[in-house]
This record gives C-alpha cells, structure tokens and sequence, in this order.
C-alpha cells in the first residue's frame, strides 16, 4: 500500500502519478533535478508545477546601515520572466504540460502550500541549490521536507548527470515497514524499465533473527518475480547499513535509492537526525524518501508536526 499526494486512500498505484512538484532557484542542481522531473512526466503522462519562490526576507538592511534596498516588484518581476522562460524551455524540450508558481517566502512554506494546493503526487528537487534552497536542505529544514511530506520525494545532487533510474537501490533492513516500499520499487522499475537491486542488510549475527529474515527476503523476491521485474540480490552483514547502502549503490553504478522517511531509524538509531541529512545529503545518486503508510499525514507544515494520522 502506497500514499501519494495529500490523499488518505490506502492502494493507489504509483501509476496514478499526475503531478509532479518541482522547486527551481535556477541554479545547476535545480536544473537536473528538473530534467528527472520532466523525463518522470514523460513517462507517466504527468502535469509538471515548476516553483520558485522569492525570499524577500533576504534583502532587509543591518541596523544602522544605509543600504539601498532594491524594489520588491522588481525582483519579483525578474523572477517571474526567469520563471516563464525555463517553463516554456522545458515544455518545447520535453512536450509536457507546465504551470510555473512564483511564490513569496521561504522556500519549505512555498512547497507546501504547493503540495497542498495543487494534489502533487511526488517532489523532485536538487540538495545543494543556491540562495534559500541550499539552506532548505541544512539544518533541520532536511528531514522537515522529506519526513513531512505527504508523498515520495526524490531529492538529487550534482554528483550523477544520468537522467532515468536504470538501477533501483532497494535496502531491506530488519526492521519495521521496510518493506513497505517494495511497490514503489516495482512500479517505478516496470515505467523506467530498471533492474532492481536488492540489498539485505542484516544487523543481527542471531541464528533465529537470520532465518526470520531470509524469509522476508524471500517475500520481496517473490514479489519481484511476480511482477516480471529484473532484479540481482545481496545480503550483508552491517553495523551500519545507511553506509553500506550508499557504498553497494556506488559499486553497482546505482541510479535511485529508496528510503522510509521514519520507521528506519534504524539504519543508525537516529535517521530523522544527522542520518537522515547523511543520505540525503551525501548519496551520490538520487533518494526516494517515503513515508510509511501508518503515518499518513493530510497537512504538511514546514513549521513542524506531523499531521493528523
């Protein structure tokens, strides 16, 4: 079972995917996070919401200081027609429907009033942007966006230029609602056309804790296999399975990953804190973070919470 969007459904399929949210400040990792953005509309035939959001907060004077403040229209003028220009760019390069969003604020509150307003279905956005957006993903803002969320979000870095997921990373740890992102895995490999890579990540050296999970394993396997998907599988021992996931992702020339935003906390005992901003931040191939069903949420603040269950 798989949530999309701001609906509170239990079993939609990642092929009902119509619109896809993707935040710009125009910089170059904004620029590929939109080139995966508009290869996913190609193929599922989706609505693409390009934003930018206009800090204005940004341009304020330190007390005392005779600053020349610039024209609030202005900018937002300049911004705009910046805006407008990538938009139309993008629909004559990739032939999908475009609708731009200037927006005021910061950039976390920009992107959930558009998720909100607009029933996006998944957020595709670069890491490391300039201005508001690199400081979007520092800090606390990191797990805010991708742990709050109330769909998947892909978040790229500059690190690969390879547009598509040929290779999908699928971590299966021993731990709760792990495998909760096996369809996601399956319906994206079936559009994409990917190989599956599944990767046990056993923390136990327990005779009965292995054997329990082999069986899960071979769960996963057989959904694989039930849905004709392509897929290599490897099972390790890991202390730590958040770095071996991202070295078995390098090893293999991996083009996504796929997390739960929550419940695998386990991955170091503390995935919403300083691991969480680790994968994130330091994968050398794009993240998909996913929020487990149980916590489906209908708002997503970027002031914190968690929403209505």
């Amino acid at each position: 079972m798989i949530t999309f969007g701001n609906q509170t459904q239990h079993t939609p399929s990642m092929a009902t995917i119509n619109n896809i949210l993707i935040p710009t400040d125009f910089s170059e990792t904004a620029t590929l996070a939109v080139a995966h953005g508009a290869k996913m509309a190609q193929l599922f035939n989706a609505k693409i919401f390009l934003l930018h959001s206009v800090e204005t907060t940004l341009y304020t004077a330190g007390i005392g200081e005779p600053v020349m403040m610039p024209d609030i229209q202005d900018i937002y003028k300049e911004a705009t027609e910046q805006l407008n220009k990538a938009s139309e760019a993008l629909k004559t390069e990739y032939a999908v429907a475009i609708t731009p969003i200037i927006a005021n604020g910061r950039p976390a509150a920009a992107i959930a009033s558009a998720v909100k307003e607009n029933n996006i279905d998944i957020i595709i956005m670069g890491t490391h942007g300039a201005s508001g957006f690199e400081e979007l993903f520092m800090g606390s803002n990191a797990h805010k966006v991708v742990t709050i969320a109330p769909c998947p979000v892909i978040t790229v870095r500059l690190n690969t230029k390879t547009i598509g997921f040929a290779n999908i990373i699928l971590p299966i740890g021993n731990y709760l609602h792990s495998r909760q992102k096996v369809n996601n895995a399956i319906e994206l490999a079936k559009v994409y056309g990917s190989t599956v890579h599944l990767l046990g990540l056993l923390d136990t050296k327990d005779k009965e804790d292995e054997s329990k999970f082999d069986i899960k394993i071979e769960t996963v396997e057989n959904a694989l296999k039930h849905a004709n998907i392509n897929y290599t599988k490897k099972i390790i021992h890991a202390s730590n399975p958040a770095v071996e996931a991202m070295k078995f992702s390098e090893e293999i020339n991996g083009d996504l990953i796929l997390i739960m935003t929550e419940h695998e906390s386990d991955l170091t005992g503390m995935f919403l804190g300083a691991a969480a901003k680790q994968i994130v931040n330091h994968s050398k191939i794009p993240v998909m973070s996913i929020r487990p069903e149980e916590t489906m949420i209908d708002t997503f603040s970027p002031d914190g919470g968690t929403g209505t269950l």
